[in-house]
């Protein structure tokens, strides 16, 4: 059982994105180089006054990391959908690993793949894959709530509690960071949820 503890977390990231720079040539804070629209819609996401600004923002975001830029590979992530859909979560793992063979700073492919291995209750492969995520996209959200969820599913209550807060850092408004804070901070302080 994998256990993560914030300051190696810390550390984690930090060289992630060294290594990023290094053999990707990412942008200074490890992911793909700077996209000032992208800049612009978490700063409207951090800074929604509610859900339903959130939400559009939100939609916006996706919109932009679920498009890869190539037309080889949003058709080799529309095969990995229709594969997966068809419970074949093998042919969806291989078209999404020819895809970040094809574009390696494209977090996307790696996302789905830890949703795939999250199903198929292959927890480390899917923190991997999280980890992987993270290294192309360090603002994304749903990838540090997925890390939530794993952690509290194995258990890693501090480790659980710390991904969902960071989660909420970007998105304040994310459903299941939210409730996964609230539930593990009662928890972890003594108190029923």
């Amino acid at each position: 059982m994998m256990r993560i503890q914030e300051p190696i977390y810390a550390i984690r990231k930090s060289v992630a994105a060294a290594l990023c720079a290094l053999a990707l040539g990412c942008g200074e804070g490890g992911g793909v180089p700077a996209d000032p629209q992208m800049e612009i819609l978490f700063s409207e996401l951090r800074a929604a006054p509610d859900a339903a600004s959130a939400d559009l923002a939100e939609k916006q975001i996706w919109a932009r990391w679920t498009s890869s830029g190539s037309a080889t590979v949003d058709v080799l992530l529309e095969r990995a959908n229709a594969a997966e859909a068809a419970g074949d979560t093998g042919l969806a793992r291989a078209f999404l690993i020819q895809a970040a063979d094809l574009a390696p700073t494209f977090a996307e492919p790696w996302h789905r793949r830890a949703a795939i291995a999250y199903a198929e209750q292959d927890y480390a492969g899917a923190i991997r894959a999280i980890e992987e995520t993270l290294t192309r996209e360090p603002s994304h959200f749903a990838a540090y709530a997925g890390l939530g969820v794993i952690y509290e599913e194995l258990g890693q209550d501090a480790a659980a509690l710390a991904a969902y807060r960071e989660a909420l850092q970007i998105h304040p408004y994310l459903t299941t960071a939210r409730q996964g804070e609230r539930r593990l901070s009662a928890r972890l302080n003594g108190v029923d949820a």
